[in-house]
């Protein structure tokens, strides 16, 4: 079985590709328009998983000169991941690293000003902190939490001017090809999970909602736009490790399903329908679409 940080980890490739550029670029500019030459530029993740966001900030050349950058997550493994992850990705990036307990610093040098990035991890309620950032990020979050609840607490965390950048909130339509009888079923039943069912708050219609929320909560938008995954397999063959997220998805949403009683959803059906989604992924034939939204909003 795909364990919970096998597919933080694979679908990097995926993000990448599906990452909104205007979003992105817009966010990378208002990050140097706050740099000063006396104090690190500082950044508040919620939910790093396994460090995919940093580590797309430090390939990428996104972040500002000096940066301070405080990693939270919940969970404890997915944390370890991250703090064993991490300094390989920032070698990669030509970054020079040291390693301290919980704090990676790292330091790159150029033509010109050098870069240096120092990163604390930590495990526990990003929300519950009372640290200040010039930047909070919160990556495929905002529809696992109760939004406005949420909002509240980030706007504590943001500095005056804060930036919240919000990449991959889920935003509404999960389909597979090729196509099924069941799919219309199987696709409102499962979005139904989120928004009724499951313990966890948060809810399908996420990305769109903070269209509206983020104005009600203080924020001017600055850039958003659509970041859809799409995962679909050339001449049989997924890129990277893509094949993972189609298998960990699949198993969330049989999951889901298998909550709903038979007088809701028959067994059989939901049987029937994620046996030849497993097939269709075995023998490289099954394409995801799912709709999300990137947004850049700054407190006002």
């Amino acid at each position: 079985m795909t364990t919970l940080q096998t597919f933080l980890t694979a679908k990097r490739s995926l993000e990448d590709r599906a990452l909104n550029r205007v979003v992105w670029h817009r966010f990378v500019e208002e990050l140097s328009g706050r740099a000063s030459s006396e104090e690190p530029v500082r950044i508040l993740e919620i939910g790093l998983g396994t460090g995919s966001m940093i580590a797309r900030l430090a390939e990428w050349e996104a972040l500002p000169l000096q940066v301070t950058y405080r990693a939270i997550d919940i969970d404890p493994e997915t944390l370890a991941v991250a703090r064993r992850k991490l300094p390989e990705r920032l070698q990669t990036a030509g970054y020079t690293v040291e390693t301290t307990d919980n704090v990676i610093r790292a330091h790159k040098e150029s033509t010109g000003p050098d870069r240096t990035l120092e990163i604390t991890l930590e495990t526990g309620d990003a929300f519950e902190t009372t640290d200040h950032a010039d930047a909070v990020i919160a990556s495929a979050v905002l529809d696992l939490v109760e939004l406005s609840e949420a909002l509240e607490a980030i706007t504590q965390l943001c500095a005056d001017d804060g930036l919240l950048y919000a990449p991959f909130t889920f935003n509404g339509h999960t389909s597979f090809r090729p196509s099924e009888p069941a799919d219309p079923t199987i696709e409102r039943l499962y979005h139904r999970h989120m928004d009724e069912i499951r313990e966890q708050p948060g809810g399908s219609r996420a990305g769109q909602q903070l269209l509206t929320a983020l104005p009600a909560a203080g924020y001017r938008i600055l850039e958003a736009g659509g970041a859809d995954w799409v995962v679909h397999p050339t001449d049989g063959v997924y890129p990277a490790d893509e094949a993972v997220v189609l298998e960990f998805l699949c198993s969330t949403i049989d999951s889901a399903l298998a909550e709903y009683p038979p007088t809701t959803l028959d067994p059989e059906t939901r049987t029937r329908w994620i046996n030849k989604r497993r097939e269709q992924l075995e023998s490289g034939e099954l394409t995801l679409v799912a709709h999300h939204m990137d947004v850049l909003a700054e407190l006002s």
